[in-house]
């Protein structure tokens, strides 16, 4: 018994042994990844018919109507950062609707008064501040007809549509 005693004594201190020399000799590896996010630029535009209008109102043939404005300005939300300018293009003319051959020459303006809104990359423009609604830019767009341009209107409703453009 005293031999099983001692044979299992050195079993357990080279079981011990094994399992110290094994830790002591491990090893590791490590290695390394990136997490990444890419964040491209982005802008929209508002502007909507019907709510960006800009009505010149009811007038009698031969009245001067000299400008008018839109009611709520055109709004653009770009990226943080992100530069943009805003084109305008319409035909440059009212149109009657019933008789089309009729039309009155109109100019759409930066500001009252101002210069001619046109239609290139470098019109109006801005920098983003970011995508949240009260993070938009705001911008009004003026129009102006000719002094005696309404003079020898027949009666009707005159209109051009305008095609809003955010480049950036």
């Amino acid at each position: 018994m005293t031999f099983n005693k001692k044979l299992l004594a050195a079993t357990l201190v080279t079981a011990g042994g094994f399992a110290a020399i094994s830790s002591a000799n491990a090893a590791t590896d490590s290695g390394a990844f990136d997490v990444e996010l890419a964040v491209t630029a982005t802008c929209s535009v508002t502007s909507v018919s019907g709510t960006q209008d800009i009505d010149f109102g009811s007038y009698a043939a031969g009245v001067d109507v000299t400008e008018a404005s839109s009611s709520n300005p055109i709004s653009v939300n770009c990226s943080n950062g992100t530069a943009y300018n805003i084109g305008l293009e319409g035909s440059g003319f009212l149109t009657d609707t019933v008789v089309p051959a009729n039309q009155v020459a109109y100019s759409l303006l930066k500001t009252t008064g101002g210069d001619v809104w046109g239609n290139t990359a470098t019109e109006v423009g801005g920098s983003g501040t970011g995508m949240a609604t009260d993070q938009a830019k705001t911008h009004t767009v003026f129009a102006s007809l000719v002094a005696g341009s309404t003079n020898n209107l027949p009666v009707g409703i005159y209109k051009d549509n305008v095609t809003v453009t955010v480049t950036y």
